[in-house]
């Protein structure tokens, strides 16, 4: 069982309700091949910003180490890349730079929760 950590302000497509959030968290944590969703996470290297990937890759090995920290749940990869521009324009407006990792890592801050991609 996977125990995946979420953004607090944590950015989701249109056809996602409260209700539905709920049961894609157990989904995703149980069974991600099943929830069919894309997440958007901070990049585990300092070279990028955000990754997309579908749930399904949450099944892999590598995710049982390297468990992704999760900004964004879209229900198709097309809303997962305007959930990206919604996050572009947000921390352009804020910041005025495009520096997303930065922009949500502040935003965390503000909001006293501790992240572990604090150093890349």
């Amino acid at each position: 069982m996977l125990q995946l950590e979420y953004y607090p302000r944590l950015y989701l497509s249109e056809g996602i309700n409260r209700e539905k959030l709920e049961k894609l968290k157990m989904d995703l944590s149980v069974r991600p091949e099943k929830a069919g969703v894309y997440l958007l996470a901070l990049a585990g290297n300092a070279s990028d910003q955000l990754d997309i990937y579908a749930s399904k890759y949450l099944q892999q090995k590598y995710y049982e180490q390297h468990l992704p920290y999760v900004v964004g749940i879209a229900e198709e990869y097309g809303e997962a890349v305007g959930i990206v521009e919604q996050i572009v324009k947000e921390a352009w407006a804020a910041r005025g730079d495009a520096q997303l990792k930065e922009y949500l890592l502040a935003d965390m801050e503000s909001a006293d929760v501790e992240c572990c991609f604090k150093n890349t």
